[in-house]
């Protein structure tokens, strides 16, 4: 019988009221549970971050783009306004409430030659995304790499739809400025283990991301170049209710949710006192992280 974890408690000082998780429902149901606040708290990073795998990926007007692993559309989007209406963006993603917001949101901005569906961007049915004739002019992977459980299967795959000459775009976080990891080490020992070790546990076993990782899938499936890029990204948080609404938001309320009801108030405050010693004279949060992005070509 599957277990259930209540909502986060302290609704009222940041942490939103939640669904229940139920063990099992894995990476679809982790971002259906984030999807109402996702990219809605104030923080551009992800959006940042869309824009410049577009922008890395010289995506132009009149292009066909796949965008995997679409989430609420932080590359979907800036993809859909460089293509125009001569174009076409498609974006899948196995979240449907994901999904639902970014059709909704294309709806209100009219527009009509962007495409969603609910797939897995391991397995994308062809006959479903209906690829033009000689293949997408490029795919795009934003932060999908960390939920990749194969990723030589993925990069093949990713390759299969692209036109000769088509390039697949894809990025992933770098380390985050120093300091930070400190409220990693302060909540450890009220989870079953860190929270990149619980978000692997939910999305499924993937290598760590770097250069070379990318490189050799790149290589394995048949890309004949790839371009590296690397960015320094900095967002702000008004303070530890601004950052834990944040973490709620994103892949890490996967670790806690691992945490049980009863010591979540206890691992917030450990957080909470980490987070003191970054804290600006103003009080907020200044955070730094790099994004690295990799375009690889047919």
């Amino acid at each position: 019988m599957p277990r259930t974890t209540p909502a986060p408690p302290e609704a009222s000082r940041g942490a939103p009221a939640e669904a229940p998780h139920r063990e099992g429902d894995g990476i679809a149901g982790l971002f259906d549970r984030a999807a109402a606040s996702y990219d809605r708290v104030g923080i551009d990073l992800l959006p940042a971050a869309g824009r410049l795998l577009v922008t890395h990926a010289r995506i132009t007007e009149g292009e066909h783009v796949l965008d995997t692993g679409c989430g609420t559309g932080a590359v979907l989007f800036p993809a859909a306004r460089a293509v125009g209406p001569r174009g076409s963006a498609t974006g899948i993603d196995v979240s449907p409430a994901m999904i639902e917001r970014v059709r909704q949101r294309s709806a209100e901005q009219r527009m009509h030659w962007l495409r969603t569906h609910v797939a897995d961007a391991e397995e994308p049915p062809r006959a479903l995304l209906r690829p033009p004739a000689d293949g997408y002019d490029a795919v795009t992977a934003g932060m999908l790499l960390s939920f990749l459980r194969r990723p030589e299967r993925a990069f093949r795959g990713f390759r299969s739809v692209l036109r000769p000459g088509g390039r697949l775009a894809v990025s992933w976080w770098g380390p985050e400025a120093p300091g930070w990891y400190r409220v990693v080490e302060a909540t450890r020992p009220f989870g079953p283990g860190t929270p990149e070790e619980i978000e692997t546990a939910v999305a499924g076993q993937s290598p760590p991301q770097t250069p070379e990782l990318v490189r050799r899938l790149a290589r394995e499936a048949g890309f004949t170049s790839v371009e590296l890029y690397e960015e320094r990204l900095e967002a702000t948080f008004r303070g530890p209710d601004h950052w834990w609404e944040w973490t709620w938001s994103t892949a890490a309320r996967a670790f806690w949710e691992s945490v049980p009801p009863d010591r979540l108030p206890s691992a917030r405050a450990a957080a909470e006192k980490a987070l003191e010693a970054l804290r600006a004279p103003d009080g907020t949060l200044p955070y730094v992280l790099t994004a690295n992005f990799a375009v690889c070509h047919r």
